[in-house]
């Protein structure tokens, strides 16, 4: 019987052009405001005795002068202007109306009804039959036309939720946008409703107002909806007294379900609104499917960052730290079982050697640490106002082993200003720094240390002439792990230019490498000027900071 039904509405809509339930809806389910002319209810037949007065009022001073047919013509004319503006009621009253008022006024005998020609009898009829067919025709078209605005602001409003869904990066984000956009269209109470870790619906919206606005009756009904719903019925609904309940029905599952409150069903009874109501449904079922597997990707990545981490830290434990310590055991073994067959120099090398592993091994451990703390984010800076010298010359006094005799040139100018630093951090920047140019360069090559004053910082540059960093790592050698040169017989795990990088972003700086800069490569890092305070409070703060280095 239903499907009958349905046919039958069909052939209607294709036979008029006017979808019957749409414009059923348009009737009671909109705003008197955004249906033309319908500012009162009787205003449409008012306007119809006045087109039929003004119409009467033109063809009585010319009734001598035309044939009756032509002056037809000018109540049709009004009778098409009424139904147009005002629909098919008005245009049908009309139509009776302008026949009353031309067989009275303009048909002999005059002011009679009386009609003494039988072809005036003709006349009138054929008049009012065209007549009520040109209202019903205009007034399809008013009806038409007004179905098209409104399917118009439908798509407008759908692509509006569309848009705002789409940047909606939180549950709570969504649930503001859908409960805004919904409220606009069906002119009802929205609530989106989404289950917690244990499959029970609460508000996505978290405030007070969201949760007093549906009741326990509604939040037991909408739960039932949830738990009830299969995949593969995606347009079944639930209705009760004065609310729907729409699951929100996603590809792989079912992700909540929207309730829709209003004081008259029937608008949301409506196969019109129905189709509109699983469309929003839709939509936010999508946005809610696609942060859920953001957030998927987001612990898939994580995930395979930390295990390409941890296969790393393991590969640098157990080849770079082994190798010193191997080197410690067997240089100490060495000494300790041929002690009093090897000679002095023999021990004094060996005893050397086990100092230079037992370096390696240390700083290897300190990057390690560094970058765990940095990667924690416990790192807390203990800045002071000093002078950018005394750290170079600590810097270049902690490798001066391995400096040894090489030919280092400072080019600091006397005017440089006080900075406001950690150290100790940058201590371990220059000796991260120092200690690549150290490794990937000559003995005999010099090593140049440089700054200058550039708007508002100061950049520090770090250059030697050795081999260079390869094109295209530019960016990546400041990634963790990362090396210039892997297949190098240099030992390292990678760390040190990312200890750098976190220890200036730190102090609100940047660092980089001089692409231009050939042959060898020149490291660059800046720290921000700052407003340092008196000459007064510099002594006393430098006189603090040499205390607490004593």
């Amino acid at each position: 019987m239903l499907s009958t039904r349905n046919r039958i509405r069909k052939s209607l809509a294709t036979l008029t052009g006017i979808d019957k339930d749409l414009a059923k809806q348009l009737s009671f389910g909109l705003p008197a405001a955004q249906l033309p002319g319908s500012s009162g209810r009787f205003s449409g037949f008012k306007w119809a005795i006045g087109a039929c007065l003004v119409a009467t009022l033109l063809a009585l001073p010319i009734r001598g002068l035309l044939d009756l047919a032509n002056i037809v013509m000018v109540y049709l004319l009004a009778v098409v202007l009424v139904a147009v503006r005002f629909g098919l009621g008005p245009g049908v009253f009309a139509s009776i109306l302008s026949v009353l008022v031309f067989g009275v006024f303009l048909v002999p005998p005059y002011q009679s009804l009386t009609v003494a020609d039988t072809q005036y009898l003709f006349m009138l009829g054929v008049m009012f039959a065209v007549a009520v067919i040109i209202s019903s025709l205009a007034a399809n078209l008013r009806r038409q036309v007004t179905i098209s605005h409104y399917r118009e602001q439908r798509a407008n409003e759908l692509f509006e939720l569309s848009k705002a869904l789409s940047v909606a990066i939180t549950n709570e984000q969504i649930a503001a946008v859908a409960t805004n956009h919904a409220n606009a269209m069906f002119q009802s109470g929205v609530v989106l409703l989404l289950p917690d870790a244990h499959g029970k619906l609460w508000p996505a919206d978290t405030n007070d107002d969201a949760r007093a606005s549906i009741s326990p009756v509604a939040l037991h009904s909408a739960q039932a909806v949830f738990d009830s719903q299969p995949l593969s019925n995606p347009d079944s609904v639930k209705i009760s007294a004065r609310a729907l309940f729409l699951p929100l029905r996603a590809p792989t599952q079912v992700r909540g379900v929207l309730v829709v409150m209003t004081d008259d069903a029937r608008r949301l009874l409506l196969p019109e609104q129905q189709r509109l109501l699983q469309t929003c449904a839709t939509q936010i079922a999508l946005a809610l499917e696609r942060l859920h597997f953001v957030e998927l990707a987001k612990d898939a990545l994580v995930s395979v960052e930390s295990e390409r981490l941890r296969n790393a830290l393991l590969s640098a434990v157990s080849h770079d730290v082994r190798t010193p310590l191997t080197a410690i055991i067997g240089l100490s073994s060495t000494l300790a079982t041929q002690q009093s067959t090897l000679s002095d120099q023999t021990r004094a090398e060996l005893i050397e050697a086990i100092q230079q592993e037992a370096y390696r091994m240390n700083k290897l451990v300190t990057n390690l640490l560094d970058m765990g703390r940095l990667q924690t984010g416990n790192l807390k800076l203990n800045r002071q106002w000093q002078m950018f010298e005394e750290v170079v010359g600590s810097a270049l006094s902690q490798l001066s082993r391995a400096l040894d005799d090489r030919n280092i040139e400072l080019a600091l100018p006397p005017t440089l200003p006080l900075l406001h630093f950690d150290a100790v951090l940058i201590e371990r920047l220059l000796c991260n720094l120092l200690d690549n140019a150290i490794k990937y360069s000559s003995p005999a090559a010099p090593i140049r240390i440089a700054a200058v004053l550039d708007d508002g910082n100061v950049r520090v540059s770090i250059d030697d002439c050795g081999t260079g960093v390869p094109v295209g790592l530019e960016q990546a050698i400041f990634e963790k792990f990362v090396q210039a040169n892997p297949q190098s017989t240099l030992s390292g795990t990678g760390l040190g230019l990312s200890i750098c990088r976190a220890i200036i972003e730190a102090h609100g700086g940047r660092i980089g490498v001089d692409e231009r800069y050939r042959p060898g490569a020149r490291f660059w890092f800046t720290l921000p000027l700052g407003s340092p305070p008196s000459y007064e409070g510099c002594a006393e703060f430098d006189t603090l900071d040499r205390t607490r280095s004593a």
